[in-house]
């Protein structure tokens, strides 16, 4: 895991935890994921939506915002 990724990390799982949000990947419109955190640890966000868990590597994050 990067600098980048490792601050990523820290700033979700301190800042955003239990909010809902939005998350990008880059590219077209279809390439985000959204959800309430419910966790970020080691590299991965966690998000629930719809009573499911999407596990998504904080590399590969280009954005996140409050929804």
């Amino acid at each position: 895991m990067s600098g980048g990724s490792e601050m990523l990390d820290k700033f979700i799982s301190e800042h955003l935890y239990n909010k809902d949000i939005e998350v990008y990947f880059g590219g077209g419109p279809r390439e985000r994921l959204a959800g309430k955190v419910v966790g970020s640890a080691d590299g991965v966000l966690v998000l629930e939506h719809d009573g499911r868990h999407d596990f998504v590597s904080v590399d590969k994050i280009i954005a996140a915002w409050e929804i």
